[in-house]
């Protein structure tokens, strides 16, 4: 009887909370924020206890149809929910909420003018906006708004490239909340900015070929969105993709390939934060081309503070501008430096060479860096992306990795450097030490590059051995080289100590200095592939002895100078090792006629004493 009664007590008193929890959450179900969040749809495994824990609120199943006057309606099905990656999705906020802001600028109009989306008969009646140009949209990501630095930035620099149409798009009504309000507002974006596009095809006869659309981290899977919503769309370039929400999601629900025909994405953030890391791009490759700078991640000067004071003093127009930027590179210099990346390749004398690859170790050992005969084994990074002879074959998913440097100018000139050890003893050896090579540029001043920075290396006599390289500056005129030597003996090892009758010195048949920055344009005519052709033979330059020797020593810690002439492309390890046999054959064939010159003598005098 007792224990009847205590369940009935605990019963009693489970209703009596829920019924007031319920009144609770039902109020706060009315609130601007925290309402959407109460209606969020979750994953199936996680509905029971929505329910158990949310009385009086009715989970979204994923099952309701959201429509938008003019553009269109959104379907939240079961793609767009994963137990970890996505475990919930909020309702997006009213159209009237976010409040799509298009600028419109060209070179008539550099400053812009306002367009709201709700109203796009004013882009033919107030703006410079001409649909016979081509057309670049910009889309900016959580938090910000169409003023961010970088987007003024690339937009001057579009224009000084070409007389483009460049439009803005300001979504800071739904990118300025919650991250997964914000994520959830994108589709709506989406939505937006295709209506955009097609109302100008309706109505101005735009052609959606002619336009690209560049989105940085929510705005590259905004940029999505959109393109599957426009027909023959011709080309997307996601910045650094968020990766909270959308990595390792259908292609229905982030940036994919099929979103228009040429979709490339620049990686420059993608040490997961799933992994413990603290990156905001995602890792998984999601165009056409997937460019991976510096493996896509640890950006290099990202991790130096020094450079934010920096930042202020030299980015954008206006002191307000620059500290814009400095308080990016603060909070997320990697994350930013894609769109920066993207805007200094526009106008780059560099071409940001990038290299297919199954890996970037494979990379930065220079084992894939050849563009093949098709020219389809690297691509430039950036805006001139689109010229990879394989971006109208619709071949997706190409990895392609590359380095870059600290900034301004974040392009670097990369180079195979080839050294062709000499044994001209014919006996094989080791020798360790430190190796440095320093190339004379056109106003004879010294670039150096240390070919063992990090410790010493042990080098085999008559091997060859490839280093990758790079330089801010294109050395591929240089025809001169010193090159410095310095043993150094391994403490842990006494047979490699020298005290006495040893030979420290590295024995260097030639140097072979090659630039792998060509990146062949599928539309080349014959002409210009034959001077293609040409310019890659001229690419490798050939430095030996300055007077034409087979070898040149280098003594331990002394420098020599090799010169590139016609008389190095004969010179080989090969002859090398031949003439060092023919010199120890011929000593040895003196030894022998010697020695038979000798026993002839002592025969002659025994023969006389005989008689």
């Amino acid at each position: 009887m007792r224990v009847w009664w205590l369940v009935v007590v605990a019963a009693t008193v489970q209703r009596s909370q829920q019924g007031f929890l319920g009144e609770i959450i039902s109020g706060l179900r009315d609130l601007p924020v925290i309402g959407n969040v109460l209606r969020a749809a979750v994953h199936p495994i996680y509905r029971p206890l929505v329910r158990q824990f949310q009385p009086g609120i009715t989970s979204r199943e994923g099952e309701d149809e959201l429509c938008y006057e003019d553009l269109g309606c959104l379907l939240t099905h079961d793609d767009f929910f994963h137990p970890i990656h996505r475990p919930l999705n909020l309702p997006p906020n009213t159209r009237e909420e976010i409040y799509v802001l298009f600028t419109v600028h060209s070179r008539k109009d550099s400053l812009g003018t306002q367009v709201e989306g709700i109203n796009l008969t004013r882009v033919l009646t107030n703006t410079t906006f001409t649909p016979t140009r081509k057309t670049k949209i910009i889309i900016h990501g959580f938090l910000e708004t169409n003023t961010e630095t970088w987007m003024l930035d690339m937009v001057r620099t579009l224009l000084v490239y070409d007389d483009y149409n460049v439009v803005t798009v300001d979504w800071s009504g739904g990118s300025q909340a919650l991250y997964s309000q914000a994520t959830a507002n994108t589709r709506v974006v989406g939505l937006e900015v295709a209506h955009f596009i097609n109302w100008l095809k309706d109505n101005a006869l735009l052609d959606p070929k002619d336009v690209h659309i560049i989105g940085h981290s929510l705005g590259s899977h905004t940029a999505g969105y959109a393109g599957e919503r426009v027909s023959g769309l011709g080309r997307i370039t996601g910045l650094d993709p968020a990766e909270p929400f959308f990595q390792h999601m259908p292609p229905s629900v982030r940036l994919d390939p099929s979103d228009a025909v040429f979709v490339d994405v620049i990686h420059s953030d993608a040490d997961s934060i799933l992994n413990l890391g603290t990156g905001y791009g995602l890792r998984q490759p999601v165009g056409h081309l997937d460019f991976y700078p510096n493996d896509g991640r640890n950006q290099p000067g990202c991790d130096s503070l020094t450079r934010v004071p920096m930042t202020a003093l030299t980015d954008g127009l206006s002191l307000y501008e620059g500290l814009d930027a400095a308080q990016k590179e603060l909070v997320a210099c990697n994350h930013f430096r894609a769109p920066k990346l993207f805007t200094d390749s526009i106008l780059s004398p560099c071409p940001y060479t990038a290299f297919q690859c199954p890996s970037y170790k494979h990379y930065v050992n220079g084992k894939c860096v050849s563009c093949g005969e098709d020219g389809r084994g690297c691509a430039r990074l950036g805006l001139h992306a689109d010229k990879w002879p394989g971006s109208n074959q619709n071949k997706s998913l190409v990895s392609l990795y590359l380095t870059t440097t600290a900034g301004p100018h974040y392009c670097l000139y990369h180079y195979l450097l080839k050294l062709d050890l000499a044994d001209p003893g014919g006996v094989v050896g080791n020798l360790r030490g430190n190796l440095k090579v320093s190339f004379f540029a056109d106003d004879g001043s010294l670039r150096d590059f240390n070919l063992t920075p990090e410790r010493a290396r042990t080098f085999a006599r008559g091997r060859s051995y490839v280093f990758f390289i790079g330089h801010h500056e294109n050395l591929s005129s240089a025809r001169e080289a010193l090159v410095q030597w310095t043993y150094e003996a391994d403490m842990f090892n006494p047979l490699s100590y020298c005290v006495l009758f040893c030979d420290t010195s590295l024995r260097l048949a030639k140097l072979t200095f090659t630039s792998v920055d060509h990146v062949d344009n599928g539309g080349a005519n014959e002409i210009e592939r034959e001077s293609s052709e040409t310019t890659e033979e001229s690419r490798e330059v050939v430095m030996c002895h300055q007077q034409g020797l087979d070898m040149v020593r280098i003594k331990s810690e002394a420098t020599v100078k090799v010169v590139s002439s016609a008389s190095c492309f004969n010179v080989t390890r090969a002859n090398i090792t031949r003439a060092a046999a023919t010199k120890q054959n011929n000593h040895t064939l003196d030894l022998l006629n010697a020695g038979l010159a000798s026993l002839s003598s002592l025969f002659k005098d025994m023969n006389l004493i005989a008689r």
